[in-house]
């Protein structure tokens, strides 16, 4: 068998990159967390977006992970953040706003959500 040598090897082409983000109170059992999340990368998919990994709250209050969020969006020059639902990113609208305008100014990425409100929240 020969090779043609004109020939380039095909890579898969990949969406652009998107980055999940949720609040995961202590209490709630694994697997409606994985179901969440199953349901969150198949969302990305519908929205032409190459989903790459979550990043996690499990304390109220806490931005950590959010602050982990945006140094990898940075990072990996992503610009897409995929929630559940706004509700994971705070529960007052004014907050939302907040961190939504923070992740745009930050690292210009614009956050999509999947639903109005879900069972974890």
């Amino acid at each position: 068998m020969t090779a043609l040598l004109d020939e380039e090897p095909r890579l898969a082409t990949l969406g652009p990159l998107a980055y999940g983000y949720m609040r995961v109170p202590a209490d709630v059992p694994d697997k409606k967390v994985h179901r969440l999340e199953r349901q969150l990368r198949e969302f990305a998919t519908r929205h032409g977006l190459y989903f790459v990994s979550f990043f996690f709250e499990f304390s109220c209050g806490s931005r950590e992970g959010f602050d982990e969020l945006v140094t990898e969006l940075k990072r990996a020059d992503a610009r897409h953040v995929v929630v559940p639902s706004l509700r994971h990113l705070a529960h007052s609208r004014l907050l939302q706003l907040a961190l939504c305008e923070q992740l745009q100014r930050e690292a210009q990425a614009d956050v999509l959500a999947m639903a109005y409100r879900t069972e974890i929240e």
